[in-house]
């Protein structure tokens, strides 16, 4: 079971079209939370923010130890845990005045095994990571999208699901500990984007194939 580390066929040019509220004058802060490896996103990303007047915050759970990010001269480098959400609120303290126009959930637990070989423990581990922490981050900043709303008129959140998580799109089997969270992943986005429609906040679900 690994941490996974990076979107591999996204770049920061299509990534960015999938996304509203980026076209303003105002200053747009994007949080996106991932290990330091993820830089095949954060790095065409971050570049393109040096051309344009807006600002990249990374967040992983190590800063310490993320020297290829701090190459990048992100904004902000801060510490969050997405499966503990102590470090979330505490992250959330730290940018309570920070409007965040794109939240991009990116931390996640690869891997998974068949019938035989899965255990309870590493599902558990994974639903904690895959679909409660995306939860418990949209929630926790759910106060700095409001912020950019005020400023620029929408905000989105970015749910880094997978396609493993379709239950139609399911004929292979097995992946049990990564297949099921990121169905209730798809699920917990579902409710997000009923729930913030009129908020003005969009919630996506994205397969980063």
């Amino acid at each position: 079971m690994r941490r996974r580390c990076g979107l591999t066929k996204l770049s920061g040019k299509c990534f960015r079209a999938h996304f509203a509220g980026c076209d303003g004058n105002e200053p747009a802060f994007h949080l996106k939370t991932g290990e330091q490896a993820d830089l095949e996103v954060v790095a065409p990303l971050v570049r393109h923010e040096r051309e344009d007047p807006r600002q990249f915050i990374a967040a992983v759970r190590d800063p310490q130890s993320a020297t290829e990010l701090k190459e990048l001269k992100t904004e902000k480098l801060v510490q969050i845990d997405t499966s503990d959400e102590a470090s979330i609120t505490a992250a959330a303290d730290l940018l309570k005045s920070q409007p965040i126009d794109l939240l991009i959930n990116n931390a996640g637990i690869g891997g998974g095994g068949g019938i035989d070989k899965t255990t309870k423990a590493e599902m558990m581990k994974q639903f904690e990571v895959n679909a409660v922490g995306p939860f418990l981050m949209t929630r926790a900043f759910l106060p700095n999208l409001k912020l950019a709303v005020t400023k620029n008129g929408s905000a989105t959140v970015g749910q880094v699901s997978s396609r493993m998580g379709s239950i139609a799109d399911n004929g292979s089997g097995g992946m049990y500990g990564y297949r099921a969270p990121k169905t209730a992943l798809n699920m917990v986005n579902s409710s997000l984007a009923a729930d913030l429609k009129d908020e003005k906040i969009i919630a996506l679900a994205l397969h980063p194939g």
